[in-house]
């Protein structure tokens, strides 16, 4: 590979991530909130201060908006046009098991990509975003399907919305232990739901270990993945890349 600079992007709902892929591998990694992102100071200040790239390869589940303002933003400031993955029957090895490939979210399989380039072996991933999503996949690279649930932030915001006593204190701020039982509201929501995820990712990396009859390498990544890790009982590698690892892959690059 050259040593020509491309920008790697996955824009989540929440997060919006970057990294350059060179000959070295993935260099400068960044992130920005998503909320309130201004795009045109943002492009000029962490992007083309430090390159002008040869490739923008973008994973993109923010939304339509998103795309129309940053291929406005790159056009104008490199004449370049990003490249937004989709999900495809297959590709880099892999074979999507959604009837509709299309329909399977660009940040799901561009995981897949990256967890069967560099594992070998079935795997499950586990993305804890704003909602999570749980994917298995065979050593040799079928997707075998997946499972998505609300986040913490999601299933803490259905609480506060639909209960009378409820009130939102911005508790995904707050790193308390996970006791068995809260002596304050603040914490038993905040238990409550930690439980009703961790509890949801064990069964569901549990079956699916059961249901391909082997033992599975389990990856979590994602926003809320350090959250969330040290109350999990098995093991699990946590790799905050994960997209970005695939998009290096699918750019033809190794990360």
């Amino acid at each position: 590979m050259s040593t020509d600079k491309i920008l790697l992007l996955d824009s989540g709902n929440t997060r919006l991530k970057w990294a350059w892929l060179t000959a070295a591998g993935l260099e400068q990694p960044g992130s920005a909130a998503q909320a309130g992102l201004d795009l045109h100071a943002h492009a000029q200040s962490a992007w083309a201060a430090v390159a002008t790239p040869t490739r923008i390869i973008v994973s993109n589940v923010a939304g339509d908006e998103f795309s129309a303002r940053l291929s406005a933003r790159t056009q104008r400031l490199w004449k370049l046009e990003p490249e937004f993955v989709r999900a495809q029957p297959r590709a880099c090895g892999v074979t999507n098991a959604y009837a509709d490939p299309g329909k399977l979210g660009a940040d799901r399989w561009v995981a897949l990509i990256a967890a069967h380039r560099h594992t070998p072996g079935a795997v499950c991933i586990v993305d804890c975003g704003t909602a999570v999503t749980i994917d298995t996949l065979t050593a040799d690279g079928n997707h075998s399907g997946g499972v998505i649930l609300p986040g913490l932030r999601l299933m803490q915001r259905a609480l506060f919305e639909h209960t009378q006593k409820i009130i939102s204190d911005d508790m995904q701020q707050d790193m308390h232990p996970l006791t068995p039982f809260a002596r304050s509201t603040r914490e038993a929501v905040h238990n409550g739901t930690l439980y009703a995820l961790t509890g949801a990712i064990e069964r569901a990396t549990a079956d699916a270990e059961a249901a391909l009859g082997t033992t599975v390498t389990r990856i979590i990544t994602g926003g809320d993945a350090a959250r969330v890790l040290p109350h999990l009982a098995t093991q699990y590698r946590h790799t905050p890349d994960l997209v970005l690892q695939g998009l290096a892959v699918i750019a033809g690059g190794s990360s």
